[in-house]
């Protein structure tokens, strides 16, 4: 995950600046997350999803421990450093912390493993299931939850297809090999093809101990590739019958 600070000095102007270390990262307990004095929204990115967080403190006297963000002891260009409380009003009134998730790559398969016949169901799936991706936001645990809803496979051959389907192996699916199945694709020509995966993710987030919260639109991630070789065939006579389920044997 990218992290990345914005602080707001209290003129309210925006400076951006580098990574703060644990130590004189600003952060919000739970009361303020209670009040919304200490807020979280998000938004997809296209690959991913970017929550932000604003944090303010009030107070009426400069030296009160309630007034101003008595975690920045010393302002340097608008930015905290250290971790004891200043005590003098001089530091911001304001936080914002912006952290980035990205769903993990799936990963897709192919069965027979790396090669296939022309003409022949050649059968594809892959391991695209919905996990929550972790991390933290103003100082307490933020989540993401990417859930797969739409699975784009380029064949390679100039088709695709787009399915609600991950599909599964033959044997998950109790089907017998060179059986058609709802994600597998037949080649008409021999040859070697790169076989490309695209998942579509909805994404819903989390602060603290709050409740989940949908976002809008989507995130996308890229499987790995998989190269696959098609061969040609002709049909032979063999002396014995042909073994149930054996490779260029049908099922019968």
């Amino acid at each position: 995950m990218v992290r990345r600070f914005a602080i707001a000095v209290a003129a309210g102007l925006i400076l951006g600046a580098p990574a703060l270390s644990p130590a004189s990262a600003v952060s919000c307990t739970a009361a303020q997350i209670t009040t919304s004095t200490c807020s979280v929204g998000g938004g997809t990115t296209g690959d991913g999803v970017d929550l932000w967080g604003n944090a303010s403190w009030g107070g009426s006297d400069p030296g009160d421990a309630d007034s101003g963000p008595d975690e920045c002891p010393i302002v340097v260009n608008g930015q905290c450093e250290g971790s004891s409380p200043p005590k003098d009003g001089s530091g911001p009134t304001s936080v914002r912390d912006i952290e980035s998730f990205r769903p993990r790559p799936p990963q897709q398969f192919v069965e027979p493993d790396g090669w296939s016949i022309r003409h022949v169901p050649t059968n594809f799936w892959s391991n695209a299931a919905t996990h929550v991706v972790s991390g933290q936001l103003l100082g307490n645990p933020a989540h993401v939850r990417f859930t797969p809803v739409l699975y784009r496979r380029y064949f390679g051959d100039g088709l695709r297809t787009t399915t609600t389907h991950r599909g599964a192996s033959l044997q998950e699916l109790g089907q017998s090999p060179w059986t058609r199945t709802p994600t597998s694709h037949s080649y008409d020509d021999a040859g070697n093809y790169r076989v490309r995966l695209v998942v579509w993710y909805t994404a819903e987030f989390r602060f603290g101990n709050q409740y989940w919260r949908d976002l809008d639109g989507m995130v996308t991630a890229r499987g790995n590739d998989i190269e696959l070789l098609v061969v040609s065939t002709e049909t032979v006579l063999v002396a014995r019958q042909c073994r149930t389920a054996a490779v260029g044997c049908g099922a019968t």
